[in-house]
């Protein structure tokens, strides 16, 4: 495979004034201007408000005008936010297909005289590593316990076959890699390798098709191109 580059996950911003607070902070300024007329109709003709106290009462209705401003300005900058965001992923998902990725994902396509192949990271050394395979239906079909297995990137394959030696029918498995560090388990990163067949659109997120099975971009790690 030739040049490689690392792509982080595109992660969505969030905005903590966002969404409707700018329908709730109209609401108390309309509900401020109604207690504030309120107190003068109601005031004591021979104790009148407090001139101070009226001017007060003023700035802070002001305050609290320019924030609801503000926070317009925050949600209309939010969405044009989003909307650049969305065209920049979705532009780069088009140009991935032909090229190989890297992507994490713990579900892989066993495909016609093919094996099964990924690999899993480790951050330390592990005294035992744990594979499981499980089908589509959630059935354990295949199990291995690898032992001293050094920290890092280590690839995997299966050739299909359960432990009489008999041949999986084709289709979607969920790999389960268990790293034990002496009698405590340790987390794992579990990848998928393949050429991104097409690109896939939905309501949910864009997609990438590798070996057949979905890929979220924001998974994706790594970039090259295949070799002819």
């Amino acid at each position: 495979m030739g040049s490689v580059m690392n792509v982080n996950g595109i992660q969505s911003t969030s905005n903590p004034y966002a969404g409707n607070s700018a329908d709730r902070n109209a609401m108390g300024q309309q509900e401020f201007l109604q207690l504030l007329v309120a107190q003068m109709k109601n005031q004591d003709p021979i104790n009148p408000m407090d001139g101070t106290e009226f001017a007060s009462q003023l700035a802070q209705f002001n305050s609290v005008e320019q924030l609801i401003g503000v926070n317009s300005a925050l949600t209309d900058l939010q969405q044009s936010q989003n909307i650049m965001s969305a065209g920049l992923t979705n532009s780069m998902a088009a140009s991935l297909t032909g090229k190989e990725v890297k992507a994490l994902s713990n579900e892989f396509n066993l495909q016609e005289n093919s094996s099964l192949d990924f690999s899993f990271k480790i951050p330390k050394s592990a005294t035992e590593v744990e594979i499981v395979i499980k089908d589509e239906n959630g059935n354990q079909v295949f199990t291995e316990t690898m032992k001293g297995v050094q920290k890092g990137e280590h690839d995997y394959s299966w050739d299909g076959s359960n432990a009489n030696g008999d041949k999986m029918p084709n289709g979607k498995y969920t790999v389960e890699v268990r790293p034990m560090s002496g009698d405590s388990p340790m987390s794992v990163l579990t990848y998928t390798k393949g050429m991104a067949e097409r690109v896939k659109f939905t309501g949910s997120g864009v997609y990438l098709i590798v070996n057949g099975l979905e890929v979220a971009i924001g998974n994706v790690e790594e970039i090259g191109v295949k070799n002819d």
